[in-house]
Parts: C-alpha cells; structure tokens; sequence
C-alpha cells in the first residue's frame, strides 16, 4: 500500500535541510584556515614590533651572503624597508624577507638560474601585478617608491584602503583585496598571504624559512648585553687619563653625519655637582667601543658600548632608541677598558 507524505512535513524537511547547509556554510568559513607556520601580523603594534636584532645593516650583510653580485642600486635597500615601514606601520622585516623570497635574494632569477619574469631596472620587489607566463607586472621609478608600492600593496592586505597607491596593481584591486581581508575578522598575517599574494601553498612557510635563516646568523646572542661597571677594576687613575687622553687624541674624529645623534667634538656640557653620574658597560660582541653619554631625571649615564665592525651607526642608534632614549656618541675607542677609564675620568672631573 503506498504511503503518501503531506506536503508540510516535506517542505518542513525541505527547510531542515536549508538551514542545516547554511550553518555548515557559515562554520566553514568562520574557521581558520590553515596557511603554514606562524606569522607576524602584518601591521605593526605594541605587541608586534620588529625585534631590535634585526638592523638595516645586518639584513644588508645577509644579503650580501646569498648574493655576491648585488646591483650598487641595492645597497641600502634595506633602510628604505626601514623607513617606509615604520611610516605605514608595517613589519618592515618581514615584509623585506618576502622580498627576498620574491626576487631570489634580488637575483631577480629562478631557482634554475633563469631569468624570473620582473627585471631589476621594475624595481618591483614583490611580483606585483606579475601573474606569471612572462608577465612583468608594475615598474617604479626608483628603488624607494618600488619598496612604497610593496608596502601599501601590504596595507591594503591587512584590510585597510591605501588613498593614493604607487602602484597600478594596488588602484586596481584594492578594493577586492581589502573586501576578502576583513572577512577574516581578525588582524591579518604573513600567513595569510599564501594563495592570496602568491598561488604557491607554501609561500608562507618559505617566507619563515629566509627569516630563520636570517635569525640564525644575526639574532642568536647579538642583542646588547648590558651590565654595569661600578664593581669593575678600571686602570690606574694616572695611566688610565694618560691612555684615555691618547686614545681620544689618536682616533679620527667623528664625522657630523656618522652615528646618528653623534656630533664632531660635541661641547662638554658640566655635570650638575650633585647628580649622580653612572658608568656602565653593554657589548654587541665588537672590538671597537663607542661612548654614549644619556642624560636622566637621576643624572647621567655614560656607557662604553661594544660594536661591530662596519655596523657602529647602526648599533649605536640601536642602542640609543632602546636604552639611552635622548643619548649621544661623545668618544670612540679601542678598547673597552680605555672607554671605561675615560668615562671614570669624565665623572670625577665633572665633565660629561
């Protein structure tokens, strides 16, 4: 005998059905997706800031290790990341480790040595508006607006619309970009690149790949060890003025734009008489020292810094934005001990 169904109950399952579907829908897309290794965000913050081992010169130096014929128009490329990504509040270094990812360490080549799609002279560094089958993509004027354009192409990444972008690519599809971004509903990551940026499905595991490469070279004991040195045993108070007066008068002076606060025979201002004045001692590993002089609510601090070869602008206004916030580079010397001496020597006499 056949049964038939009344009409309610099959829309009633009709609906059942429906609903069931969106729901499934709906925690699909709420669910995260799994992109790779964990990334930074893409926008810097209080909480998300570019780890202080991490220098223009150091990703420099790196790059001058995987690539020996670096073009001379590169090389203080890594300022420009620098700068364009603390005006735009962007992790600059990792945005500058996709580039690195993106244009084979600036070989602009395959990994196979063939030439890659964008040439250096695009000054394109991140195959923007590059789709592939020899497509080029946006070219730049210069090497600084070509870091521009990477940057705001990022912004408009992290959800938020860019009012003039550089490039031709970012005024085309921002819109798209920003839209499909905030659908995440939460702050977006260099993970959240793979298949979006680039189709490769492991674009984010290979962009943590050149920064640990990077990390493990450069940021593995090189952050400055501060210790103070009032305990330390200085020089003979004769021989140590003696060999710090020689030491200074024997080292060339500093030129006005080295050092970033540093000043050529900056004036020696006068210690308050009851300030106190404070010696310490912090290390970047170097073999040559710098003394930096900081001024505080308490007194002044003088502290003999050890530097790197090559890298003393760097790391002294590393050191300064850290932890002598208003500080200056009075003296450099060849050796610690002698910069130690000589700060002693400036406390006691009253000249800082």
């Amino acid at each position: 005998m056949t049964r038939w169904v009344p009409a309610v109950s099959i829309a009633a399952i009709a609906l059942a059905l429906v609903s069931v579907t969106s729901a499934e829908a709906a925690r699909r897309r709420s669910a995260p997706v799994n992109r790779g290794p964990e990334t930074p965000e893409i926008r810097l913050s209080d909480a998300n800031t570019v780890p202080r081992c991490v220098t223009p010169d150091r990703l420099m130096t790196f790059v001058a290790s995987q690539n020996s014929t670096l073009e001379p128009k590169f090389q203080t490329l890594a300022a420009d990341y620098k700068r364009h990504g603390e005006a735009l509040r962007i992790r600059w270094d990792f945005a500058f480790y996709q580039m690195l990812l993106e244009t084979n360490y600036l070989k602009f080549r395959r990994g196979d040595g063939s030439s890659g799609d964008v040439k250096p002279r695009q000054n394109n560094f991140a195959g923007i508006g590059a789709t592939g089958n020899g497509v080029p993509g946006d070219s730049f004027p210069d090497v600084s607006t070509g870091v521009l354009g990477q940057m705001q192409h990022l912004v408009a990444y992290s959800g938020e619309r860019v009012a003039d972008p550089v490039a031709p690519r970012t005024r085309e599809a921002q819109d798209g970009i920003v839209s499909q971004s905030l659908r995440l509903g939460r702050a977006v990551r260099f993970g959240d690149l793979t298949r979006r940026w680039a189709a490769d499905s492991h674009y984010a595991r290979s962009i943590v790949s050149v920064a640990d490469r990077f990390n493990a070279v450069h940021c593995r004991g090189n952050e400055p060890v501060e210790t103070p040195v009032a305990d330390a045993e200085p020089l003979k108070p004769t021989r140590g003025k003696e060999l710090a007066r020689k030491a200074v008068d024997e080292q060339p002076p500093l030129p006005r734009a080295a050092l970033g606060a540093a000043q050529a025979a900056a004036p020696r201002a006068a210690i308050p008489e009851n300030a106190n004045c404070q010696v310490m001692s912090a290390s970047y590993g170097g073999a040559v020292t710098l003394l930096i002089r900081a001024e505080t609510p308490k007194g002044v601090t003088l502290t003999a810094l050890d530097v790197e070869g090559g890298q003393e602008q760097a790391q002294a206004q590393t050191y300064i934005a850290s932890h002598a916030p208003g500080g200056k580079v009075t003296g450099r010397f060849k050796s610690r001990a002698v910069a130690v001496s000589h700060a002693y020597t400036l406390c006691d006499s009253g000249r800082p």
